[in-house]
């Protein structure tokens, strides 16, 4: 028989070792590791990515709402100093009523008898300038336009409780029958049209449509100074 080469003793050792399993090629568990590795740093890249989108889309989201609350109080400082020019000083959220021209001097008012009217005087004088804008004192619908005798041009407004508000003597109107109208905007102008000694608005207040009431008393219950 031939004779087995005797191996080296440290050549034996590690034949030795392999044989028993206690040491495996390196390049066995390599490859599955490094392909973990890069999985899950593409994942946590896309949720960091996802993330810096939510909180993009959330600031600018923020941002809008910001624009539309500054534009929003803007808008309100606006309005209140429009509505303060009409004799409104309270929320402009809660304005039911606004006197209806800016400048003027109280002449004739309500139950006045004499030979200027054929019967009692049915609302309150406003003396002003010819041409003086007249504004709708509230939100309402136009429900006349037309030369009306003695009071001279008038233009009829209706309220969403019924109550009518009659500008009489107009010079010119801006509005129309069926239009509707919100409160301070302007709907024509001071005149002396009809039966009239000078240019004044002859403002009437008449609730439901029927006999007129005080107009000063009605402005009041709108928290109105006339």
């Amino acid at each position: 028989m031939r004779a087995v080469p005797r191996l080296g003793p440290v050549v034996a050792a590690i034949a030795a070792i392999v044989g028993l399993g206690l040491v495996a090629p390196a390049a066995h568990a390599a490859p599955e590791a490094v392909v973990r590795e890069d999985v899950g740093e593409a994942e946590a890249a896309a949720e960091a990515a996802a993330l810096a989108e939510q909180l993009a889309e959330r600031q600018q989201s923020l941002m809008s709402l910001n624009r539309a609350a500054d534009a929003r109080d803007r808008a309100l400082i606006g309005y209140r100093a429009v509505l303060a020019r009409y004799g409104y000083h309270g929320d402009p959220e809660a304005v039911s009523a606004v006197l209806p021209l800016a400048s003027y001097d109280l002449s004739a008012g309500f139950g006045l008898t004499g030979p200027l009217w054929e019967a009692e005087h049915g609302g309150q004088d406003f003396s002003a300038y010819a041409g003086e804008p007249l504004v709708a004192l509230a939100d309402a619908v136009v429900t006349e336009v037309a030369y009306a005798g003695p009071y001279g041009m008038r233009t009829i407004l209706t309220l969403p409780d019924g109550t009518e508000v009659w500008y009489c003597h107009q010079t010119d109107t801006s509005v129309v029958a069926g239009q509707q109208v919100g409160i301070t905007d302007v709907i024509g102008s001071v005149g002396t049209t009809g039966n009239s000694t000078g240019p004044h608005l002859h403002l009437e207040v008449r609730p439901a449509g029927g006999s007129p009431v005080d107009p000063m008393d009605w402005l009041r219950d709108q928290g109105l100074d006339p």
